[in-house]
């Protein structure tokens, strides 16, 4: 199913006008190459990579050669270029993002915009990519989070509850941003990190919304679903929307978007110490010896030179002043 809807939003007239969220999200994860411009990454994939959109802004970060762009849809990968592109050998491979098959330890770089979401097993696909990735590789992808299009669910959830009397799935489920880092350890993942954004979309009505996911290839694919909508459903969930978040500048769609990073296991990365071989109790924290003369905390004309122990207050630090509670 996901793979005919990508079809379609590949041989839409409109579909750079629905592609803007992606390339947006696209410019941000590139961005994260340029946390760490001393690695380079010579063979890196793209994996779900619709029209080529991370190529066409790698802009020669991350010391990328070889670029593998792959993707489940013919008709996007006819979109992408191939060949030489601004000092990168780019090529097209058509690939199941569920079966991700490369030769384990060949990869430097896998990246991932906006795809994953749609994958049905992610744990054994984030532990195929770990396993393709070279010692001391990375792995740097975007996905939809699960507050995206807030506004959408309840609209339909109010509609069918009055017109049906009971509520289906209209949007895909997704993840939390607690999934996504316990993901990323359940792989295998070391140093895994996760951030968020929210990033709203205005448009003309709720009906645009609803066109503009299709034509972004972003509609609903859950097998579990109503085989139709009625058309006073429809109008109804429209109505809604508009009723509750509307304004005279249009209805906004808020997309989640959770980056996720991580290293394939390195001998040279940073570890967590064994348990038990702490030096310091936790129930010492609270109390700190100044252990010579300190001008922040005895000014001329005080006096008291000794050390002495400040219970909960660290060394140099003005108390003079109430803080905020906050």
């Amino acid at each position: 199913v996901k793979r005919l809807q990508r079809d379609a939003a590949a041989l839409r007239p409109d579909r750079a006008e629905n592609a803007m969220l992606r390339e947006e999200v696209a410019e941000r994860l590139v961005d994260r190459l340029d946390d760490i411009s001393s690695r380079r990454f010579p063979v890196a994939v793209d994996l779900g990579c619709a029209d080529g959109t991370i190529l066409s802004r790698l802009a020669g970060r991350g010391g990328i050669q070889t670029l593998y762009q792959c993707d489940s849809s013919q008709k996007m990968l006819d979109l992408c270029s191939e060949g030489e592109v601004e000092g990168v050998a780019a090529r097209k491979m058509l690939v199941d993002e569920e079966a991700f098959e490369f030769e384990d330890g060949s990869l430097d770089l896998v990246m991932s915009n906006l795809s994953l979401h749609w994958i049905n097993d992610v744990p054994e696909t984030l532990t195929k990519i770990r396993k393709a990735l070279k010692p001391d590789g990375l792995f740097l992808a975007s996905i939809l989070g699960g507050d995206t299009l807030i506004e959408l669910r309840h609209a339909f959830a109010v509609a069918e509850m009055e017109r049906d009397g009971g509520v289906s799935p209209h949007v895909s489920p997704l993840a939390g941003v607690a999934d996504a880092g316990n993901l990323l350890g359940r792989a295998g993942f070391a140093i895994p990190a996760v951030d968020t954004d929210s990033l709203v979309v205005r448009f003309p009505s709720a009906v645009d919304v609803m066109l503009a996911l299709q034509g972004m290839g972003e509609n609903n694919a859950v097998n579990v679903r109503r085989p139709y909508i009625s058309k006073d459903t429809m109008l109804a969930a429209a109505a809604i929307y508009e009723s509750l978040y509307g304004d005279e500048d249009g209805v906004p769609a808020t997309f989640q978007v959770i980056y996720l990073s991580g290293w394939a296991p390195h001998d040279t990365q940073q570890k967590a110490k064994e348990r038990g071989t702490a030096t310091v109790s936790l129930g010492d924290i609270g109390e700190v010896h100044v252990l010579g003369p300190n001008p922040a905390m005895n000014p001329p004309g005080t006096g008291g030179d000794e050390a002495k122990p400040v219970k909960g207050v660290p060394v140099g630090l003005d108390t003079s002043r109430e803080r905020d509670p906050k």
